[in-house]
């Protein structure tokens, strides 16, 4: 803590305030003040501590400051040390009711929030997977504004849903490219099965497509 406080305190030349925040649920931790003393130099360092056990879980969850989802976080991590499935509860309402459908956060708190939880409150691959799919449906509805957030996109949550929207892009990206070829074969005369088998779409498909660009005429 000192280090930090020299260091910033040399670098900006500010008043500095410092607190220390104690993520275990130890009641017995009370960190000391820094000393130090050498032939007659003489240094204490004091500064403000945080304990998450202190904290009343009930009271957390009415209040309004951001850092209480934060500390909420904190104290869920070691209560759900030894079961994910819980785990996998408490950071799904986290993320959604206190953040993804919260209105009055604001959106840079949002993010920071989501990608420390998300991070915090690690969770094996398939339960990621089904949190991924249960938080979409929200992300796409209340909280289209954290789509264009790069931060947000490199959760480990929704770095897996942000993979499949670009497969799913790229796969329809793909697909117009075809139709786009089809119907460009098409203008210049080649026929519906040559078309198919050139470009690799069903007979249907092709003819959809040349009824498209030639709506009045009758198709093959």
């Amino acid at each position: 803590m000192f280090t930090y406080f020299y260091r910033l305190f040399d670098r900006f030349q500010e008043n500095i305030y410092s607190i220390a925040i104690l993520t275990d649920l130890s009641k017995s931790n009370n960190p000391q003040p820094f000393q130090y003393s050498f032939y007659g130099t003489e240094l204490t360092y004091r500064f403000n501590t945080y304990k998450f056990n202190e904290e009343d879980i009930p009271s957390l969850k009415k209040s309004t400051n951001p850092f209480a989802i934060a500390v909420l976080a904190g104290i869920y991590l070691h209560q759900t040390e030894k079961n994910y499935h819980k785990r996998y509860e408490v950071k799904k309402k986290l993320l959604k009711d206190f953040i993804l459908t919260n209105t009055n956060l604001k959106s840079i708190y949002a993010e920071a929030l989501f990608y420390f939880i998300d991070y915090l409150l690690y969770l094996p691959h398939e339960l990621t997977k089904q949190l991924t799919k249960d938080l979409s449906i929200n992300i796409e509805k209340e909280a289209k504004h954290m789509l264009y957030s790069e931060k947000i996109k490199e959760a480990p949550t929704l770095a897996e849903y942000f993979k499949t929207v670009r497969e799913e892009g790229f796969e329809k990206g793909k697909m117009e490219e075809k139709r786009n070829l089809a119907a460009e074969l098409l203008r210049e005369g080649f026929s519906v099965e040559k078309v198919a088998k050139m470009v690799k779409l069903s007979l249907d498909e092709v003819e959809e497509i040349g009824a498209s660009i030639h709506p009045n005429q009758p198709e093959s």
